[in-house]
């Protein structure tokens, strides 16, 4: 119901139940509060990222998107549409997103760097390797032994044979805790999209490619930097001394926005009442049924269990 209210606001506008004399007076204006901002300046971020990873929320008041209004605001010249501060607004706040996002793309880029440099974990050994590894150290720490004695006594010789050995011994300990390497895959790798901060992988196929590149996020978020890029040129940071010169009054706004309102509530009433006398006429069928019932049990009685029901219709009430 409320869809199809909306669908018919924007293309027939919210006056449409008024009479035909006061249509003028109640007509959305691009300033109405209810009238979005953001929508009339080219592009509304509520809309282009909805539903997607970066959706920034529900569009709450000044939601509508109506074309006449938009028509109405390009009309306007260029330096009155800055007296309104729409754009510088638009401006502000895009710019904020962007840098939001180019700061998730960089965090991205980061992780990945640090996951290709990550070293691999430390190998478990199991019960056979730990057993071998005990047995090689037994023979590493005798042959060391006798290596030192042997220099003791001046065999050098001998000594630095029997350390050699033990060299090669501790090297097939190493062999056996080392951890298995894997090899990086220099071709596969992760890549951030620098529009949108979506990972994509290096051997992602075309049609992989083309469905990021069409997708709502990376279509949002292209929109939002060209809209940035174009408000960045065409209308600049907003000035330290500006203030709005052209605002329509609140009140205005809001006894519009009640006479506007006034054959939608009436036609809610409307369906209230008839919901209402639509609930009053089921209650009387079912009384008159009731009734008809009661009638026919009344026939079928007998004269006996007649009196007997009026006798404690009569006790009941003398209690």
């Amino acid at each position: 119901m409320d869809a199809a209210r909306a669908l018919l606001d924007s293309l027939m506008g919210a006056e449409r139940n008024a009479a035909l004399e006061d249509r003028e007076k109640l007509r959305r204006k691009f300033h109405d509060r209810s009238v979005c901002k953001h929508y009339l300046c080219g592009l509304c971020p509520y809309e282009v990222l909805a539903q997607t990873k970066s959706d920034v929320g529900e569009h709450k008041e000044g939601s509508e998107h109506n074309l006449r209004c938009k028509q109405e605001w390009e009309a306007l010249s260029d330096e009155e549409r800055k007296e309104y501060g729409y754009e510088y607004d638009l401006l502000e706040w895009l710019d904020k997103l962007v840098r939001q996002c180019n700061d998730n793309i960089a965090m991205s880029r980061k992780r990945i760097e640090e996951n290709e440099d990550e070293k691999p974990a430390e190998k478990k050994l199991n019960e056979e390797e730990q057993e071998q590894v005990l047995k090689i150290q037994a023979e590493v720490d005798d042959i060391v032994a006798r290596a030192e004695k042997l220099g003791e006594e001046g065999e050098v010789e001998k000594s630095l044979a029997l350390t050699n050995q033990a060299e090669v011994l501790k090297k097939q300990i190493q062999a056996i805790k080392q951890p298995i390497q894997i090899l990086p895959n220099t071709d596969r790798q992760l890549v951030v999209c620098e529009v949108s901060g979506n990972l994509l992988c290096s051997t992602d196929t075309e049609d992989r490619k083309q469905r990021h590149y069409a997708g709502r996020h990376y279509q949002g978020w292209s929109a939002i930097r060209a809209k940035l890029k174009d408000l960045t040129e065409k209308v600049g940071p907003r000035p330290v001394d500006w203030k709005p010169k052209r605002a329509a009054s609140n009140r205005d706004d809001q006894s519009r926005d009640r006479d506007r309102d006034r054959p939608r509530d009436r036609d809610r009433d409307r369906d209230r009442d008839r919901r209402r006398r639509d609930r009053g006429r089921d209650r009387d069928r079912d009384r008159d049924r009731d009734r008809r019932d009661r009638r026919r049990r009344d026939r079928s009685d007998s004269p006996r269990d007649r009196r007997r029901r009026r006798s404690r219709s009569r006790e009941r009430r003398r209690r």
